[in-house]
């Protein structure tokens, strides 16, 4: 069947199911139009697809040290097997990232290295054929990867690895980020690399996707304290020493040395307790001041770990306040939200940017993943930073600039005055899900994990009690557990008598904190920032 009948053969089958339905459960018009586009998108995507397993093939043929399901793996960490064809009419000063091509996500310069130019030039290809033809762009890569598999052999006469996880410093320098060095730089080399190897150790079988799963030991790939830095939910960035260290609040089986609090930009300079701390280039957004009365959503038209590089490159002139990573949600912070990303243009001073892993062209972007950690997120600007989050917008995505009222006050940068050359974070954005994410209709918490705010450090202790103190609970935004009944805390009438169950900031996991720090809520309450009781231990 050809692919277009098929998709609209689905596309029929929804209707008459919706039909079916009853009143109450009959979905809204958006959604059921936005649930036909992504099936046609998805069905036309897994055709394209068709033809790329022999295309692989042959480039596995042409270079044949290169390990099984490498190629694979870059292409989907990169573009979701998607060939990507940038416009190119569009200023390149307004785009969020060097454009990349291709169902490998090639970089053509713009900041990057010239993967497209070096690719055509060892293949005999023309930069054209690499940008233009799915065969000739996955073999560009594959050229690209042999290279820089050879450029770490010593022995030139035989290329192969000896095992699957060596490839991690090969990615590291086929990456294509430029010639930046240091610890913050490296670290990005090292999350492509890891997102590389995650991909092939899990394997996918979806859309037409199809990539073998590997019994890679990534304990072999990395040394453990990197790895556990890429796997870690927080990390301390410093910029002024340029390192990358754990967070040893929330990875207690190692040790690390600690920076000076005065000092440690990691410790004080995160705004949502869940994100990591990556400082931008002091070159990429202002110190301004920002009035922080609305959220937009992008995508980043890139990965994250090459959007972490970009926005530390001096020259980018371009940043967002918050990254989240599609394969599992993770976030990094990069600008102060009281400082003016460089993210939309005239609205800059007033707005808090958040970057969204991928393209807004795929319909198969948004992972279940990234959108529960963006409302996490999202909630958590709105409950300290006073943004309406009931004014989010809950009609339909757009795959052109679209203007909506300036009282929607979370919204999508192609719905920007000023910004009509943007349509992110596209028609394939879940709005209407979205929308019940942030006021109430979902529970888009981590498993087991609250979000609350203390207007002060607090001392944590070993039990609900203040007789064992064992460390601190920075001021800001944290995650708590559950709650108990203990020891009163009290200050003039502010008292409460719930503790909470916690991992310290300076000190082990799962210690308890006073609930009478909670900066939202009166005495004897112990609430989420959400409005949600706690749960009791």
């Amino acid at each position: 069947m050809h692919p277009h009948t098929l998709a609209t053969a689905v596309g029929c089958s929804l209707l008459l199911s919706s039909a079916l339905a009853g009143a109450a459960d009959r979905p809204s018009l958006d959604t059921l139009r936005l649930d036909l586009d992504k099936t046609h998108a998805m069905v036309l995507a897994q055709a394209q697809r068709a033809a790329y397993p022999e295309y692989f093939r042959r480039a596995y043929a042409r270079y044949p040290n290169l390990p099984a399901g490498a190629l694979e793996a870059i292409a989907y960490a990169e573009t979701n097997w998607v060939h990507v064809r940038p416009d190119p009419a569009q200023n390149p000063q307004d785009l969020h990232m060097p454009r990349s091509y291709g169902v490998m996500g090639l970089y053509h310069g713009g900041g990057f290295a010239d993967q497209v130019g070096d690719g055509a030039r060892l293949t005999g290809r023309s930069a054209q054929q690499v940008i233009d033809d799915p065969e000739s762009n996955i073999l560009a890569a594959a050229a690209l990867l042999d290279r820089a598999l050879a450029a770490g052999q010593s022995d030139k006469r035989s290329r192969a690895l000896a095992q699957p996880e060596d490839l991690a410093p090969v990615l590291a320098r086929y990456a294509g980020y430029g010639a930046s060095n240091g610890g913050i730089a490296d670290y990005a080399r090292q999350n492509f690399a890891y997102g590389v190897l995650q991909t092939l150790q899990q394997g996918v079988d979806a859309q037409g996707i199809q990539i073998k799963p590997q019994p890679l030991k990534l304990e072999r790939a990395f040394d453990a304290k990197q790895l556990q830095k890429l796997r870690a939910p927080a990390l301390l960035m410093n910029a002024d020493d340029d390192s990358v260290r754990l967070n040893p609040a929330l990875i207690t089986e190692i040790t690390v040395p600690k920076a000076a609090p005065a000092t440690d930009v990691g410790l004080k300079a995160v705004d949502f307790g869940e994100a990591i701390w990556n400082p931008a280039s002091s070159s990429n957004y202002s110190t301004a001041s920002n009035a922080m009365s609305a959220v937009i959503m992008h995508t980043m038209e890139g990965s994250y770990a090459g959007s972490i590089s970009w926005f530390q490159n001096p020259s980018a002139q371009v940043s967002a306040h918050y990254l989240i990573r599609k394969s599992d949600g993770q976030i990094t912070q990069m600008v102060r939200e009281y400082h003016q990303a460089w993210h939309a243009k005239n609205h800059n001073y007033y707005t808090i940017g958040i970057e969204h892993d991928g393209r807004a062209a795929d319909a198969g972007n948004w992972s279940s993943a990234m959108v529960n950690a963006s409302a996490r997120l999202t909630k958590s600007i709105c409950a300290r930073r006073g943004v309406n989050c009931a004014s989010a917008w809950s009609g339909p995505g757009y795959d052109t600039w679209h203007l909506v009222p300036d009282n929607v006050r979370v919204k999508g940068h192609g719905m920007l005055s000023g910004n009509q050359n943007r349509y992110d974070p596209g028609k394939y954005f879940p709005w209407s899900n979205f929308y019940g994410l942030i006021n109430g209709g979902g529970n888009p918490n981590p498993p087991g994990k609250y979000w609350v705010d203390t207007f002060s450090n607090a001392t944590g202790y070993k039990w609900p009690s203040t007789l064992t103190p064992v460390g601190t609970l920075y001021q800001g935004t944290n995650y708590v557990y559950c709650k108990a009944w203990g020891e009163e805390v009290r200050s003039g009438s502010s008292y409460n008598h719930y503790w909470l169950k916690t991992d310290l900031d300076v000190g082990p996991a799962g210690a308890w904190v006073s609930a009478y720090y909670l900066s939202r809520w009166g005495n004897d309450e112990a609430r989420d920032n959400n409005g949600a009781v706690i749960p009791d231990c």
